[in-house]
């Protein structure tokens, strides 16, 4: 096996996932330490909406490199939603002081785009194919 494999076999991430975590949390830390926090947060939300607005705009495409590309942001963005949901949560902080708007804030975060892929019809959820048989 291997180290990339037990890397990911051990930690659920993939290396460059792990890399990406890194890289926030450096940048946070960069931020930190130069007084520039608030920007730098501002900036990676920035970035991950930014992020978010490719993946959306890639998907529509049906096959070849660029489907491929998005598939790619699909995955960075479900990997990196929890954390910029919480720096997001923390700028918001900044500027409201209400507990309990905060509080409505995170749990629509958090919970918003769960309810969300609860709810959305998967087209393809009952088309199996042959190689896979649903036993009942």
């Amino acid at each position: 096996m291997k180290w990339q494999q037990r890397v990911q076999v051990t930690t659920g991430l993939s290396c460059w996932q792990i890399m990406l975590h890194l890289a926030v949390v450096a940048a946070l830390l960069v931020g930190w330490k130069t007084a520039t926090l608030i920007p730098v947060g501002i900036g990676l939300c920035l970035l991950y909406v930014a992020t978010v607005i490719l993946m959306l705009a890639l998907h529509r495409v049906r096959s070849g490199r660029l489907r491929d590309i998005g598939d790619f942001l699909e995955e960075l963005t479900t990997t990196w939603y929890f954390g910029s949901a919480m720096i997001a949560l923390w700028l918001l902080s900044r500027v409201i002081e209400n507990k309990f708007l905060l509080l409505a804030a995170g749990i629509a975060m958090i919970a918003g785009p769960v309810i969300y892929s609860l709810l959305a019809k998967d087209k393809t959820s009952g088309n199996f194919t042959p190689k896979h048989p649903v036993r009942r």
